[in-house]
């Protein structure tokens, strides 16, 4: 029986479509239908019924499955164990982060480490998504949790706090405190006419100027002008261009997160302790608090 196929056939049960399977894996369609008819071929059983909807598990898939994850989670727990005795300052880390994290605080960080590491090589995953750091998808994350994992080690950096911000024009023009105020938020989510979180917030009773997706958009939006925003303090605080309009207000706690097996590497070692070096910094900029506060 070939690993390879197993991989696959892990990846197919896995996955809610063959195209997400192929798109991790990092192959075709083709390919991983012509390894699944291999691998049943060779098993001279159907693992999957093809249906217009997807591949499902057939009773000989379910129970090849228990016998493939396991050997999958040995295969990995091996390659951290390995990774784990690695002494040297070099090589690569990979560090999940979310972009605005990673832009308007993170960033500079990056820069020292990479300055005081020279053979250490940063690769960074902007991403909201979980990697799963068992599989080494990624060696660190950098995340946005009440609840981190309990299999993985990590520790609490601060707790992310947000607020609202406006440019200085857009106030001269529009004040939100006003009752007939012509201000407006700048939306997201879903398209609501009065949203739980405007009600919960300072100016319950202004509109809402449009609905964007992505924090960045939004701040952008912000900063040209066409409303209020409510954005991390982390974020509206650095740009001289916003003045922040309410004290700011916890929101979830924010986590620096890697697998047991990889803490005796020498290079994560190094990451992690330069992180938490600056955590007094990090946690003054999650909530808000000024430099001369934080000091």
């Amino acid at each position: 029986m070939n690993w390879d196929d197993l991989k696959i056939f892990l990846a197919v049960a896995e996955a809610p479509s063959m195209r997400l399977a192929a798109k991790t894996l990092g192959v075709s369609h083709s390919t991983v239908s012509r390894r699944i008819e291999a691998l049943e071929t060779a098993l001279a059983v159907r693992l999957f019924d093809r249906l217009p909807d997807g591949y499902q598990l057939t009773p000989a898939g379910e129970d090849l499955m228990p016998a493939a994850t396991s050997l999958d989670e040995n295969l990995h727990a091996f390659g951290r164990r390995m990774t784990g005795r690695d002494s040297a300052l070099k090589g690569q880390v990979c560090v999940t982060v979310p972009d605005v994290f990673a832009i308007s605080f993170f960033m500079p960080h990056f820069f020292d480490f990479m300055q005081e590491y020279p053979d250490i090589q940063l690769k960074i995953h902007d991403s909201f998504e979980v990697f799963d750091l068992s599989r080494r998808e990624a060696d660190v994350a950098i995340r946005f949790t009440n609840a981190p994992p309990e299999h993985l080690i990590g520790r609490k950096l601060g707790t992310l706090h947000q607020a609202v911000y406006a440019t200085r024009a857009y106030l001269d023009q529009h004040d939100p405190a006003a009752q007939n105020s012509t201000a407006k938020w700048i939306g997201w989510g879903q398209p609501e006419d009065h949203p739980s979180w405007i009600k919960s917030s300072p100016f319950p009773h202004l509109a809402v100027a449009g609905h964007f997706n992505n924090i960045m958009i939004q701040f952008q939006a912000c900063k040209q002008g066409l409303g209020l925003g409510y954005f991390p303090c982390i974020q509206g605080d650095v740009d001289e261009c916003l003045v922040r309009l309410s004290a700011p207000k916890p929101t979830v706690e924010v986590w620096l997160l890697s697998h047991r097996d990889l803490r005796a590497t020498a290079r994560m070692r190094a990451f992690r302790q330069f992180v938490i070096k600056r955590q007094s910094l990090l946690e003054a900029a999650l909530e808000g608090r000024k430099q001369a506060e934080a000091a």
